[in-house]
């Protein structure tokens, strides 16, 4: 499965897109490590304290660094916290990418576990850290890559890979077979929100093999045209 975007100009636009303005772009290798620096202490004290009891103060005491050097990058605290999301989400989608890349699906079903499993390995990064982030809002919102010319903002990443994997397996989805067609797009799409809405909870361990399974379960399901509820058209 080809991921080779995760890396791309487009993932740094997409990353890009999560990110409030900072004064300036860090360029020489001193700078980059200083806001490397800042966001690590941010990401620790978050991790510790939690997100109410951050400071840019507090940042530049655990980096050991001026307030003003870190004000020269970020212009105030919602910035410096949108830039660890955007480095947060870079993470996600690695490790997204490494379990998609990890296998070959051979069917649907392997499909369906490299899809699930992915997503679950990245909601369970940094787990403290991850969920003060996700009351931000989510990271993975799913859109229609279309919208925006294929894959120019990242709600299309993982969305366009997961429907060409789906493409590959089509003739095994019994969606397909219907008099109502299938609807690749909408099948990724709603394949993708249904993992991630399950996936949130991957950071509780009395919970995530369950809700793993689940997920699988639905998707599978979904996929393979389960018959209605009763009364539902």
């Amino acid at each position: 499965m080809d991921l080779s975007l995760m890396d791309s100009p487009a993932a740094e636009a997409a990353t890009a897109m999560v990110v409030a303005p900072v004064r300036r772009a860090p360029r020489q290798s001193r700078s980059r490590r200083l806001v490397e620096m800042a966001l690590t202490a941010c990401a620790e004290l978050i991790t510790e304290r939690g997100l109410a009891a951050l400071s840019t103060n507090a940042v530049a005491e655990r980096a050991g660094v001026s307030v003003g050097a870190i004000y020269q990058y970020f212009p105030d605290k919602a910035a410096l916290v949108a830039a660890l999301r955007a480095r947060h989400l870079q993470a996600m989608l690695k490790a997204v990418a490494a379990r998609w890349d990890a296998v070959a699906p051979a069917n649907l079903a392997e499909a369906v576990q490299a899809l699930v499993a992915g997503q679950f390995e990245a909601h369970a990064i940094a787990p403290v850290l991850h969920a003060e982030l996700l009351a931000l809002g989510p990271f993975f919102v799913v859109a229609d890559a279309r919208l925006s010319g294929d894959e120019a903002q990242a709600p299309g990443l993982l969305w366009l890979r997961w429907r060409r994997l789906l493409a590959a397996h089509r003739d095994q989805l019994a969606l397909g077979g219907t008099e109502r067609g299938l609807d690749l797009d909408l099948a990724a799409w709603v394949a993708l929100h249904t993992v991630n809405g399950l996936a949130q909870g991957a950071a509780l361990p009395f919970a995530r093999q369950a809700l793993q399974a689940a997920a699988e379960q639905a998707v599978w399901a979904y996929l393979k045209g389960a018959a209605p509820l009763s009364g539902c058209p």
